[in-house]
């Protein structure tokens, strides 16, 4: 399939033939990865992405590559370790100078290192521990706290927790002054979040009790009438980017879309795996992947709009001068709106 077609490599590995061969060098190089009389370092890969691309179960493996089930679980966990040990290297967090894209979408935001929001994946646990990770669709999942860059790649992510653990909490746990990965926002810079979170420094979130979600502007025909709602309008806009990089890295590894058959402890791990694949082929198969953006987009438009997490980031502190800076960008953006609709009508 590597040595097939593009677009049956893309289909069956989720990787373009170059990406497939460059990652397969890299874990060869870098990571320590080898092949054997048997099996090839090639062969190894290639079980592993069928297995979270399409979340296949290894016995339907042992046909195509001739080995027993065992050898192939062997295979999947060398890879899936060789892939954990390039985390360091496509998933770290930006620069405190990095400048969002030349997008009108980020004018407004032009402190902002991206967007973060908590990202809810199917597992299987033990019996008893299925009430702690039922979330309030009363699926059993974890909870991973995600966040992204403009570019829709991974900046930080956080898998883990149970289902039923907010957003808020999720993030206020990241930011433990005693975690060796904490997650930290440099001062005078911000991520944006959703109503869920508090608006506080670091973290821009929307006004509350305004209209907010894109679906919504979409449905209701109507122009913003203040400066919350302008500021809402495109602060959904901008944030859409973490909705878009869940939804790509979900439609791109199949296993994140199904309950798995590993331990919990390895299904957190395939996790962060897949995080690290997206990163790997985010920058090299733009025009690949742009068709299942297509797709996704569709589909964003038609999901139902879900309410918001009220509960507050203990991490976070609410400031009169962080809110006066929320408040002055909707002015700001307001006033210049206002300004600009009166030409276009002269």
């Amino acid at each position: 399939m590597y040595d097939g077609s593009e677009v049956a490599c893309y289909d069956q590995l989720r990787l373009t033939k170059r990406n497939f061969h460059d990652l397969c060098t890299m874990l060869r190089e870098r990571c320590g990865l080898s092949g054997s009389v048997y099996v090839t370092v090639e062969e190894k890969v290639a079980m592993f992405l069928l297995v979270v691309g399409h979340g296949l179960k290894m016995r339907l493996l042992r046909g195509t590559y001739k080995q027993s089930l065992g050898t192939i679980s062997t295979h999947f966990s060398a890879v899936l370790s060789a892939i954990l040990s390039m985390h360091g290297e496509f998933i770290k967090l930006p620069d405190a100078n990095v400048q969002p894209p030349d997008d009108y979408k980020w004018k407004w935001f032009g402190d902002a290192l991206g967007a973060l929001d908590g990202c809810h994946v199917d597992v299987s646990v033990p019996v008893a521990a299925q009430g702690r990770y039922r979330n309030r669709k009363q699926a059993v999942t974890t909870n991973m706290l995600g966040v992204v860059d403009w570019n829709m790649k991974f900046l930080y992510v956080l898998p883990g927790r149970e289902g039923s653990a907010s957003d808020s909490r999720f993030l206020c746990d990241s930011m433990r002054t005693d975690r060796q990965d904490a997650f930290v926002v440099p001062h005078g810079k911000y991520y944006l979040a959703d109503a869920g979170y508090t608006n506080g420094p670091g973290f821009l979130a929307p006004f509350r009790s305004t209209q907010y979600h894109l679906k919504e502007w979409a449905s209701s025909q109507q122009q913003p009438q203040t400066a919350k709602e302008l500021y809402n309008l495109r602060h959904s806009r901008a944030r859409n980017v973490v909705e878009r990089t869940f939804g790509l890295w979900k439609k791109k590894w199949g296993i994140l879309r199904t309950q798995s058959f590993f331990d919990t402890k390895d299904q957190i791990r395939i996790i962060n795996a897949c995080c690290v694949l997206h990163n790997f082929a985010r920058d090299r198969q733009h025009m690949m992947d742009n068709l299942l953006l297509q797709e996704l987009d569709n589909e964003l438009a038609s999901q139902p709009i879900e309410a918001d997490d009220a509960n507050s980031i203990r991490s976070v502190q609410v400031t009169n001068a962080w809110t006066n800076f929320r408040n002055q960008l909707s002015d700001d953006m307001f006033a210049e709106y206002v300004v600009a609709h009166a030409n276009l009508q002269q």
